[in-house]
């Protein structure tokens, strides 16, 4: 089985069981009767959501037979998880898990190999792909002008002065 981080416990809130939650996914995982999975000293337990509310940065989320501080101040500085099956079908047409992303082999719009995607970088402009080639890396904006095709493999339109060095 395979699970995505998707969130960081920072803290009790309260005596009713609420955690302070940084909230580490794209997706609204923190949904009342949602499944998740806190990685607790090497064990993946199942928790179902019971409620969730935005806190600053943070969500304030309690879980379902955890409502007490007594039975949740264990899971300080925890992840959070979600279960790979509960993934599949939240994606629009051309959103792409990072996940999914990281290792695909790029190519310019000529199908020539630009190198494979290492991680993707978010910066408040945009998302950036970071691309390992030839023993250089390079950033590529993850947007529709420069980036043609996702499939089992990556087309970037590149232009002249595109692909930067690192």
């Amino acid at each position: 089985m395979k699970y995505y981080r998707c969130g960081k416990i920072m803290t009790t809130h309260g005596i009713k069981g609420e955690l302070k939650v940084k909230n580490l996914s794209d997706f609204n995982r923190f949904v009342p009767g949602n499944t998740l999975y806190i990685l607790h000293k090497e064990e993946y337990i199942p928790v179902v959501v019971q409620k969730a509310s935005d806190f600053g940065k943070y969500v304030l989320v309690s879980f379902k037979d955890y409502l007490d501080i007594n039975l949740v101040e264990k899971f300080h500085l925890d992840d959070i998880f979600v279960h790979e099956e509960d993934r599949v079908d939240e994606l629009e047409e051309e959103e792409y898990y990072y996940s999914s992303l990281i290792g695909c082999p790029v190519y310019n719009q000529d199908g020539e190999a630009r190198g494979i995607v290492e991680e993707i970088k978010e910066l408040p402009q945009c998302d950036y792909l970071y691309i390992s080639y030839q023993h250089k890396h390079y950033y590529v904006p993850f947007i529709n002008e420069f980036v043609l095709e996702v499939t089992d493999h990556i087309v970037i339109k590149e232009i002249e002065g595109l692909i930067h060095e690192n």
